[in-house]
């Protein structure tokens, strides 16, 4: 049923969905549609879109529409400069198969009377038909970085614009190392993935060869992973548990642990490794930088906006057929993504090591470099871009 389901949704439901004939109206209040309470990559894109358009002082109103709410989740989110007047643009944070569902629900007559904008974080080069048939009944299409911009572009006439993930520097919790058992002169690696957006993505498996070459010159380091995942339902998440069963220099935490602690356990490392095979922005790997945590990362996709070899550790990689069994990416023909080498991400945790001080006058670098790109690819810059658009 499920396989129908799908089958229906992409090339049917995605089809029939009709496209607003209204232009942006800057004036009016944009409503932002999203899993605003779900503790999930797409809530959190929504949440930052929110936040930050109302930090602009623009009128903003809220539509939550998650499938699975988390009443405490974020019980004490709620941005300000909320209006209760029609709004004349939404912001759509749900990628195209989450959205005939969140479409039906709000009414497709009220879907059609709003400037519709969908913000979509597609993270290979080859796109599945059900987002290329999802993008004729959106007005303007928002994407996080250039990587998946000049993937999404040629599949619409409607403007595509770059806007990153507002990241922002979040408090951090104090005491994370003692919380976890980890000695406060260990060398700190740190890495945090969710196991249900593709485990072979997020390439976890990398990480601890990396790890593993590296600690025997570190013998002092320590590599702690927070992973999100329903450990009872992913064979993949319980099979890379057990690959680093009762290495004490490894430990992989599937707890839920709140924003401050995930922040405060990024803080306290020395490195944050990220050997993705793909990314659509990298939101982990930003959120590193504003705490100022030297970060080696894979040197493609998402994450070049934002790092390069004068403030970042870069892994080059050569690209690989993609091969996996996630939803989103089996079965793509002619889709490739990054297979980093460990080796050359254990020389650079090398290189942290032997010099934590240029390693830190260099991710403030990175810092420096993120807030500037932030600042010139924001909401409210999009927003007035589409405007000008129109205007001329």
């Amino acid at each position: 049923m499920r396989t129908i389901y799908r089958f229906l949704r992409a090339h049917v439901l995605q089809r029939l969905i009709p496209r607003a004939r209204l232009a942006f109206n800057p004036r009016k209040p944009v409503e932002i549609v999203g899993y605003l309470s779900m503790a999930v990559g797409v809530g959190e894109s929504a949440r930052l879109c929110a936040g930050a358009l109302s930090e602009a002082g623009r009128a903003i109103a809220l539509s939550d529409v998650s499938t699975h709410p988390d009443e405490n989740a974020f019980a004490g989110w709620m941005p300000s400069h909320l209006s209760t007047e029609p709004a004349g643009s939404r912001i759509w944070h749900l990628n195209p198969p989450m959205l005939p569902r969140a479409i039906l629900k709000k009414g497709v007559g009220n879907f059609t009377r709003a400037f519709n904008i969908g913000y979509f974080a597609w993270e290979l080069e080859v796109v599945p038909a059900e987002w290329r048939n999802a993008m004729h009944y959106m007005n303007a299409v928002f994407v996080p970085s250039e990587f998946t911009r000049r993937t999404i572009a040629p599949l619409t006439a409607a403007p595509v614009i770059v806007v990153p993930h507002p990241v922002t520097e979040k408090p951090a919790t104090e005491g994370m190392r003692q919380k976890f058992g980890i000695e406060e002169d260990a060398f700190l690696v740190s890495f945090i993935f969710s196991a249900g957006s593709s485990i072979n993505r997020k390439n976890p498996k990398a990480i601890i060869e990396a790890f593993r070459i590296f600690v025997a010159e570190a013998p002092s380091a320590f590599l702690l992973m927070k992973a999100s995942g329903n450990i009872d339902r992913d064979e993949g998440l319980r099979e890379l548990i057990a690959s680093v069963a009762g290495n004490p220099r490894i430990k992989i935490v599937t707890d839920r642990l709140s924003d401050a602690d995930i922040n405060g356990l990024i803080r306290c490392s020395d490195a944050y490794l990220s050997l993705h095979r793909s990314e659509g922005f990298g939101l982990t790997v930003a959120e590193a930088i504003m705490q100022r945590t030297p970060v080696i990362s894979t040197a493609w996709s998402g994450t070049v906006d934002f790092c390069d070899p004068d403030n970042s550790w870069m892994v080059a990689s050569p690209l690989i057929r993609v091969i996996d069994t996630h939803p989103e990416f089996a079965g793509l023909a002619g889709a490739v993504w990054a297979d980093p080498s460990p080796e050359a991400a254990a020389a650079h945790l090398r290189d942290i090591f032997l010099a934590p001080q240029r390693a830190r006058e260099k991710a403030e670098k990175a810092r420096e470099f993120l807030l500037k790109y932030l600042a010139e690819n924001s909401y409210e810059k999009a927003l007035q871009r589409l405007s000008a658009m129109q205007a001329s």
